[in-house]
Formats: C-alpha cells, structure tokens, sequence
C-alpha cells in the first residue's frame, strides 16, 4: 500500500508525473459539468425512491424492487464516489488519503457492477412481461427478484474488492479517481482480472440487455403487424413508433454511459495508460456518472405511472390502495410500463 500513499499524496500516478496540470478552464468546466450531473443523480433517484416507498400501487409491483436497488446504487454512488471525485478535481489533488482511495475504488466498481447487472435484470423483467406474459408472475416472483438482486451485490464486491487486497490501486489524475495502476500491475494478475471483469460484469450483462431488448422490439412489431392496417388507427401507429424509440433509446444509453468506461480499462490494460488522450481517461469516467443521473429518468420518472405518483405526493391527493389479490396487471414487468413518454408496452 506504500505506493498507493505515494501516488495519493503527490496528486498523480507514475504515468502521470511528466505531464502538465490542468488549467484553470480545465479544472471549472468540468466541476460545473460534474456538479450538475451530480445534483441530477441526487434528485432523479431520491425522488424514484420516495415515489415507490410512498405509492401502494408501485409498491406491490415486483419489478420495483429492481429500480429500487438501481436507485440505491446510483444514490450512493453519487455520495460516494462522484463527490470525492468532485473534491479532488477542485483541489486538483487527492485530499483524502491512501485509505479512502482505496475505498473509492471499491465502491466505483461496485457500484458500476451492481448498477449494469440491475439494468439486466430489468431487461429480463421486460423479457417475460412482453413476450412471455403467461409465464411472468411464476418465474419473476419476489423471492426471485431479491436473490438476483443478492447475487448483484455479491458479484460486485468480489470483483470491487479483489484490486483493493491486492493493493493496486493509485489516484488516476486525469481520470479523477482512484483506480488501478494498470502500468504497473499489469504482469500481476491485473491483466487477468481485468479480462475476466469485462466479460462477467460488462459484456455478459450487454448480451443479456440487447437480446431481451431486441426480442421486445421484435413483439412489439409482430402485435403491431397483427393488426390489419385499416383498423390501426394513427393513435395506435405513433404509439408503436414511441415504444419502439423508447427501447432503442435505453439500448443507445445504456452503451453510451458504460462502454467507454469498461473500454478504456480494457485499453490501459493492453496498450498501457499513456496510449489513452487525458480527456478520453476523463469521459470515460464522465459518462459512467451520466448513467446515475439519466437511470431514474429513463426507467422510473419518464413512466407514466410514475408521473402520476408524483403528481398525487405533490397535490396531497388520496391514495389509490393496492387490490388485495396480485394480479398480473399490478405486478407487470416494468418494461412494459417503460417509455419515454409514457407509453406502455403490450405483452403478446
């Protein structure tokens, strides 16, 4: 751990150490950046919490146990890593020492693993709503949902855990967090890990999220190619144009938000840190924090259902209680309540 001090104390890794500093512009525009993404993540996943905690009706739907946790994690990841990162970068320095830096690393990883195989298992939630509607309320039961939720967490600790024991971790000035020294570590099992950690956190959860997307896609289309033409009304044809715009733009964030940072460590691992342009070091870790912020949007406040919870909290009014019997229509798939802007998907 005695580097890992060294590098927290002078601001910059080994690769880093021959390179100017930032700029004054370099230093503000980025804060104000990470602020702003910052203040979102705080309010879009409270206000997702509050909603859920808050409303019968959201309440007793299996499937919000899955955005409760995205929330959570998106929350404390927030509170956890993006303000330190948000300190640092002010400072431009690390402030916190090597003990926290090694407490940031962990919580970023785990954060971001725990984060991508909930947005999984939302996608499979989906799955079974639109395309396998008889099967969903056996299969996604609560039990279920809170052990896929169990194993999430696992899995991100092992891996958030295993750079930390090994002590590979350093200040990455320009990534603006505490992460792997890959120059350094990279003949020490980092290369391994780092392999194994793209395919078990990222690129399993990417196949799982694009096959359960693209098979919604596909039954969305078959319900609507169902329907003769002349009684598809104009409502019915820009409703099916809206649910397929709203999966095409779940899939196009979520690679937008986590490809380039699990890219990138891929790219330091094999080319080493200094093949990769500051700024890219980072977007990288820019566009990860931007998943925390438009997470909440995408799968909680954009559904209709939501806006009218948070209606109703706003306005005070009377609640509508949960029916006694758990029906289907209440415990449907949160994908089928998906949009962005707010049009339900129909199961087939």
């Amino acid at each position: 751990m005695d580097s890992a001090g060294m590098s927290t104390e002078s601001g910059t890794n080994a690769s880093d150490s021959t390179k100017e500093l930032r700029s004054i512009a370099g230093i503000v525009v980025p804060a104000l950046l990470l602020v702003l993404i910052l203040l979102l993540s705080l309010f879009g996943n409270v206000a997702v919490i509050f909603a859920i905690l808050k409303t019968p009706s959201l309440r007793e739907k299996t499937c919000n146990i899955f955005l409760i946790n995205l929330s959570l994690t998106d929350l404390m990841n927030a509170t956890l890593v993006m303000f330190s990162a948000l300190v640092s970068l002010i400072a431009d320095r690390w402030p916190f020492g090597m003990y926290w830096c090694y407490a940031q690393c962990a919580f970023n990883y785990w954060f971001i693993i725990v984060s991508m195989l909930t947005l999984a298992m939302i996608s499979i939630d989906g799955y079974f709503a639109v395309v396998h509607p008889l099967r969903y309320i056996n299969i996604i039961t609560p039990k279920v949902t809170k052990i896929g939720i169990c194993y999430a967490w696992c899995q991100g600790c092992v891996f958030a855990l295993i750079p930390a024991i090994y002590g590979w971790v350093v200040y990455d000035y320009w990534e603006v967090v505490c992460a792997i020294d890959w120059d350094s570590y990279s003949q020490d099992g980092a290369l391994t890990y780092v392999i194994v950690a793209f395919v078990a956190c990222f690129l399993a959860p990417t196949c799982v999220v694009v096959f359960c997307y693209l098979r919604i896609w596909r039954a969305v289309r078959r319900s609507a190619a169902s329907v003769p033409e002349v009684c598809r009304s104009a409502d019915r044809k820009k409703q099916d144009a809206r649910v397929i715009y709203s999966l095409a733009v779940v899939i196009v964030v979520y690679f937008i938000c986590m490809g380039p940072f699990c890219i990138t460590k891929v790219w330091k691992i094999c080319l080493g840190t200094s093949s990769l342009p500051d700024y890219l070091n980072l977007s990288a870790s820019w566009f990860a924090y931007v998943g925390n912020a438009t997470n909440p949007f995408i799968y909680g406040i954009f559904r209709s259902d939501f806006r009218r919870a948070f209606v109703n909290l706003i306005c005070r009014k009377e609640r509508i209680h949960p029916s006694p019997t758990r029906s289907m229509a209440h415990q449907g798939a949160c994908l089928s309540q998906l949009s962005v802007g707010g049009v339900r998907l129909t199961p087939v």
